[in-house]
């Protein structure tokens, strides 16, 4: 019997879970449409904003000469890396494929002999790569709560973003100075796929120009003198870049947030589904179990009355 209430206590508590991981996954359901909603919103900006820089970085000849977010100072050997996770787990491989990606950048940028300083959106990146400070070469500088919620994403990207420019410009706190900054993030593909993406967010990358064979840049035929047009910038080329640059890196910052928010809770979603799945199977299993123990004591039961009568009769 004591075998039987195990088995009984044992049901009790899956169920029990059960109801927990149903619930979890009808909630990560309600704010998944939500989420996806600000996401998909938002990247039409993000896109739009990526084609603008695009466009206009085509015409400069040199644009690293235009302004200082644009040009890649090869001397500088530190590397910052933004890496966006989440504030809780239950969510599936949605943190330990950030945090893995990120660990494989750190050693490689190890052997390479070079620093690394993080900037950690989310407390499980920041409680997974914290022990990274190996004699200063791998350092968290600064930690952000990761957003909750579509509307928190604004504020958190503004703050990081400041953060990697200050890095970018050797303006942060102890003229800490970094040649490169990297993006990491899981990227909403859909609501069953989530891939763990790295974008380079400073210097702002500049997209190549078109050449032949010979590596010779292809400019466009030029047109007829009646049609053809000059494209002039008011305010003049560097005002507009002084602008639009920090602007396009909070907006890549807050793709990667948004992303990541709606990436979250999708994963959420299916993991609490697998396990209230598997909590499901788990119960029928230990029915299954409870019944044939339960019919085994009956057994046993009735063989010893039955034993117990013929005894008397001898």
């Amino acid at each position: 019997m004591a075998n039987l209430k195990e088995i009984r206590n044992r049901i009790g508590s899956v169920k029990s879970t059960r109801k927990i991981t149903s619930a979890m996954s009808r909630i990560a359901a309600a704010r998944l449409r939500r989420a996806q909603n600000a996401m998909e919103n938002a990247r039409q900006y993000g896109t739009r904003m990526a084609g603008i820089v695009s466009e206009i970085l085509q015409e400069l000849d040199d644009p690293g000469a235009h302004h200082e977010l644009l040009r890649r100072n090869s001397r500088e050997k530190r590397v910052a890396i933004i890496v966006v996770t989440a504030e809780r787990g239950l969510c599936g491989g949605f943190n330990s494929a950030v945090n893995r990606n990120v660990q494989r950048q750190v050693k490689a940028l190890w052997k390479e002999d070079r620093e690394v300083v993080l900037i950690t959106i989310g407390r499980k990146g920041r409680d997974f790569l914290k022990s990274y400070d190996r004699q200063g070469r791998a350092k968290n500088i600064a930690h952000h709560a990761a957003p909750m919620k579509a509307e928190e994403v604004v504020e958190i990207a503004k703050a990081a973003s400041l953060e990697a420019m200050a890095l970018f410009h050797g303006q942060f706190e102890g003229d800490l100075r970094v040649g490169e900054v990297r993006l990491v993030y899981n990227y909403f593909r859909n609501v069953i796929t989530q891939e763990v993406t790295n974008e380079t967010l400073l210097p702002v990358p500049v997209p190549a120009r078109p050449t032949d064979a010979e590596g010779v840049v292809i400019r466009e035929p030029a047109r007829p003198a009646v049609v053809q047009s000059i494209r002039a910038f008011e305010p003049d080329i560097g005002q507009l870049l002084n602008h639009l640059l920090p602007t396009a890196v909070e907006t890549a910052v807050q793709q990667a947030l948004y992303n990541s928010v709606a990436s979250e809770v999708a994963a959420r979603r299916s993991a609490m589904d697998s396990a209230t799945d598997n909590a499901t199977e788990l119960i029928g299993e230990l029915s299954l179990q409870y019944n044939r123990e339960r019919q085994a004591a009956i057994t046993k039961e009735l063989m010893e009355i039955i034993g117990g009568a013929e005894a008397l009769k001898g």
